[in-house]
Order: C-alpha cells, then sequence, then structure tokens
C-alpha cells in the first residue's frame, strides 16, 4: 500500500492514489510548509496535497533509504528531489494502514532548506 503512493508519483499518477485514504485519513507535516500542521479527513491531502506536490516534489528522484513495515505501520526514509532543480532532501513519512486503506501519515523533513527555496518561504521559519 504504501509503495503505491511512491509508485504512483513516479508514474505521474499521485492523485490516483487518493482512492486509498480511508476518508478519516489524518496527515501531519511541519507547520512551516503550506501543507504542514494536521489535517483530519481525507479531502485535505486527496484534494489539496496530492494534486500539488509534484509542484515541489519530483518523484522521478525519489529513492528508499530504508523501508520497514510491521503490522499496520511502515516507516519509509526516502531521498527525492526538488522539482526544477538538482537538489535532494531526505523526508520520513510514518504511516498507519488498516484494512488496505492508509489512515494516516507523519512527515518529518531533515534539512528542508532546497524545499523553502523551491516554494519561496524564509529559511528563518526552520528557527521559529
Amino acid at each position: 500500500m504504501v509503495d503505491a503512493y511512491y509508485q504512483a508519483g513516479k508514474d505521474g499518477r499521485l492523485t490516483d492514489f487518493g482512492r486509498y485514504l480511508h476518508e478519516d485519513f489524518v496527515v501531519t507535516a511541519p507547520n512551516y510548509f503550506p501543507w504542514g500542521g494536521t489535517h483530519a479527513g481525507a479531502g485535505f491531502f486527496r484534494d489539496e496535497v496530492l494534486p500539488t506536490l509534484p509542484d515541489v516534489l519530483d518523484f522521478t528522484r525519489c529513492t528508499y533509504d530504508r523501508f520497514f513495515g510491521a503490522g499496520e505501520r511502515a516507516v519509509a526514509l526516502i531521498t527525492i528531489g526538488v522539482t526544477g532543480t538538482s537538489d535532494l532532501i531526505k523526508i520520513s513519512e510514518h504511516w498507519t494502514v488498516r484494512e488496505g486503506l492508509a489512515t494516516s501519515i507523519w512527515v518529518a523533513y531533515f534539512e528542508p532548506q532546497a524545499l523553502l527555496r523551491k516554494l519561496a518561504l524564509p529559511l528563518s521559519v526552520l528557527s521559529d
């Protein structure tokens, strides 16, 4: 299930992953990103995040550094390109999957400066 997310991104059909989201899906990401904070309900991730991620994250340059799964939980540590640049960043994504549907993702970004530049966000948000 989790690998289907990254494959959909690589294939240019990330929005197709929306059908694998539980209606009560919860996404949590750092507040300094436009999609940051905690958002409950599949609609936000499906309608606001999935269509716009390829604008900033280049899934064709996504590789697993580590992938662990046990029971309902999976953790993917990935290296991914920043769209339109030669930059790469690391992201740790922590998924919960129940009965064939993703119920949550918690995301941490390591050294996100290149992504912040792409989003035209000030690097000072990292020190706030």
